[in-house]
């Protein structure tokens, strides 16, 4: 193939050699005007909607191949003598010189042990040959969708695909009536409204299906959505939950979430038993573990094993994992404990450690002043009891403090300031005495205890409600009974607004689709305009006008889709407002029987301080006296000596700027509350 080739070119070549080509016809030159790149390519400016120009770029020279003889040279061949390899001689090897040595035996590869030790392999078995039959090849009728699964299918599409959970909500609630397909969409209607912060919504769909449903399947998913989503609950939710767990047999002790919420329901029913068995379920690694340990100590502490429920809540102090309100209850809970054990030293520590900004704080102020009484620091209680009677803490309920104030004062012999405070306690706690008795003597239903607290809450600047202080309302909304169901009440409004957000969602989202079909009708028009227009492509506006089309008719199914979806939503909020509304009138009742009772409790203990009033005046009036007949009894001892006179005369009365005249004027300071201490000393007499 090589010479051939070579040969090929060589005849070309001297065909070209040899050739002519002669000129025919002569070319025309390009015009003038015409643009010449660099690289010899004519160009020309082009203007959109501008016809394209023609090009005068000239013509070439038409050439003709003349045809010469041409003349080979004769090939000599020289003939050339042939070339003999040399061969190389033989040669004799002498054997005396060269030794070869001998071979080696040929080395056993197997002895008898290592064949007998060979395995022996079986020989495989015969195949199996298939006995076939003849195929029975029979038509089946094709089992259609009905209308409700089409729906259901859908419903599912928004809801895993698009996310759309508006349309999901909306595609399962047409079926919550259906007779065949109730439960199952009541379990996806369910799972939708948790995804829109619909939770009550979302509690009772899977309840029903848990409680009703056939399928175990079914069933079982309905419990296990509820305990992944308790947290998501209210705590009296348990109560629901709890019994269709045992009758379905579902295992929920690997559900920590769920053990932890069950544990604090069944310490508010006080069932101990049931607590201590959920919290054994409930791992170390928990995030619900250390919370799980300060109601295991308060479990214990009702149980009344203090050492046990000392221990636990010391763990949580300990773990640096546990909230800061958990942190703040254990700590208040712990310095009671030592309190009850008389280890008042712990106890300041810990009452000290409580965070201001908790409910509880002011009583454990006023459980401080009481352990510091206990341990003779009077000037420490007293101290800390008058940065409580500031104009900061003027809106406070807060008698106790008054008494403890007086105490201290009375244990000091400081017996005009002890008055001072009484004189106080009855000016400013006396008259709310009376008004709250009037109150809870008009009023016997619960239902009005709360419209009074909400009352105050729409307008916390009010001084008093209907004839209640404004310090009792403060006491009264504040307390962790209370709290527990305005935080129901509150998740309650909360999912009212929410269900409004998904129909207004539902609005704007069908706005988008009005606005999206208007510019497309605008684009149509336009397209169609160039249609008439005969310098223009019509095949791709044709396509353009297809495709304008087909937007506008998905645009148009998706609107009606979404105004059926705003009617279908508008029934189901009708329903679950009307059942919204039953709830809370529950919730509103529990609140008002938490406020009734908390009120009577706070009416019974201001009773029991201001009958105390007159009896700490007897012990000021008595100490007082004793105080003076001592001092007097101590001078005629002493004699007429003029200093012994002037230190008793000291003793008795106080110094100028200590007068008997204490309001404050000045600050105080968030981290010094607390730790305050009286500048009056102790003047009693020295045994």
């Amino acid at each position: 193939m090589k010479s051939i080739k070579t040969l090929t070119l060589a005849l070309t070549a001297s065909f070209l050699a040899y050739g002519q080509l002669d000129i025919v016809a002569k070319g025309q030159a390009p015009s003038r005007k015409l643009t010449i790149k660099k690289s010899k390519v004519p160009s020309f400016n082009f203007q959109p909607g501008q016809d394209i120009p023609r090009l005068d770029i000239g013509t070439e020279n038409e050439l003709a191949h003349k045809e010469s003889l041409l003349n080979l040279a004769q090939w000599k061949v020289q003939n050339e003598k042939i070339r003999k390899l040399n061969i190389v001689k033989p040669f004799d090897v002498d054997k005396k010189i060269l030794t070869i040595p001998g071979l080696n035996p040929a080395k056993m590869i197997s002895t008898v042990k290592t064949t007998a030790a060979i395995p022996t392999i079986e020989p495989l078995k015969e195949t199996y040959n298939p006995s076939l039959t003849e195929p029975n090849v029979a038509l089946k009728d094709i089992i259609l969708f009905k209308p409700q699964e089409f729906k259901l299918l859908e419903g599912q599409i928004y809801f895993e695909n698009i996310k759309n959970y508006e349309m999901a909500l909306a595609h399962f609630g047409e079926l919550l009536k259906d007779k065949e397909f109730s439960l199952e969409a009541h379990y996806h209607y369910g799972l939708t409204a948790k995804e829109l912060k619909l939770f009550s919504e979302f509690k009772n769909a899977l309840v029903k299906v848990s409680g009703q449903a056939k399928a175990k399947d079914l069933k079982h998913w309905a419990i296990e959505e509820l305990v992944k989503g308790v947290a998501l609950l209210e705590i009296n939710d348990i109560g629901d939950i709890d019994p269709l767990i045992e009758s379905a047999e579902f295992d929920a002790d690997k559900y920590d979430a769920y053990q932890f919420y069950r544990a604090k329901y069944y310490l508010e029913k006080g069932n101990l038993t049931e607590v201590e068995t959920a919290l054994s379920l409930i791992p170390e690694k928990s995030e619900f573990y250390p919370e799980s340990r300060f109601i295991a100590g308060l479990s214990k502490y009702r149980q009344g094993k203090i050492s046990e429920a000392e221990t636990y809540i010391e763990d949580v102090l300990k773990n640096a994992q546990s909230l800061p309100a958990i942190q703040t209850l254990a700590a208040l809970t712990l310095a009671r404990i030592h309190f009850q054990k008389q280890n008042y030293k712990e106890a300041q520590k810990l009452y000290l450690s409580v965070h201001k900004d908790h409910p509880l704080w002011l009583q454990a102020m006023v459980e401080l002043a009481w352990t510091q009484t206990l341990i003779n620091d009077y000037e420490g209680a007293a101290g800390n009891m008058f940065s409580l009677h500031t104009d900061f803490f003027k809106n406070a309920y807060n008698p106790e403090s008054y008494v403890v104030r007086t105490v201290s004062y009375l244990n000091l012999c400081q017996f005009g300031d002890s008055l001072q405070v009484l004189t106080a306690l009855g000016r400013k706690y006396a008259p709310y005495y009376g008004r709250i008795e009037n109150y809870m003597s008009q009023r016997k239903d619960a239902a009005d205890y709360y419209q009074t607290v909400r009352s105050w809450l729409k307008n916390p600047e009010q001084k008093e409600v209907d004839g209640v202080p404004r310090s009792f309302v403060i006491e009264l909304a504040r307390h962790p009974s209370f709290i527990t169901v305005q935080k129901d009440i509150n998740r309650l409004e909360d999912e009212i607004t929410a269900f409004n957000h998904v129909s207004l969602n539902l609005i704007q989202r069908e706005k988008d689709l009005i606005k999206k079909q208007s510019l497309l009708s605008q684009e149509l028009t336009h397209v169609r305009a160039g249609l008439l227009d005969p310098k223009k492509n019509k095949d791709l506006l044709k396509e353009e006008e297809q495709t304008i089309l087909k937007k506008l008719q998905s645009f148009k199914y998706q609107q009606q889709g979404f105004k059926a979806a705003r009617d279908v939503i508008k029934n189901i909020r009708d329903i679950s407002f009307a059942r919204i509304d039953k709830d809370k009138s529950k919730h509103r009742t529990r609140a008002g029987v938490v406020l009734k009772d908390r009120l009577a409790q706070l009416t019974n203990d201001l009773k029991d301080l201001l009958d105390q009033n007159e009896l700490l005046q007897y012990e000021v009036y008595s100490g007082a006296g004793e105080h003076l007949r001592f001092q007097a009894v101590s001078q005629e001892v002493k004699g007429d000596d003029p200093k012994t006179r002037e230190l008793a005369q000291a003793q008795l009365s106080k110094e100028k700027d200590k007068k008997v005249k204490w309001n404050f004027q000045g600050e105080i300071w968030e981290d010094e509350i607390g730790h305050f201490r009286s500048s009056l000393k102790n003047v009693c007499a020295q045994e």
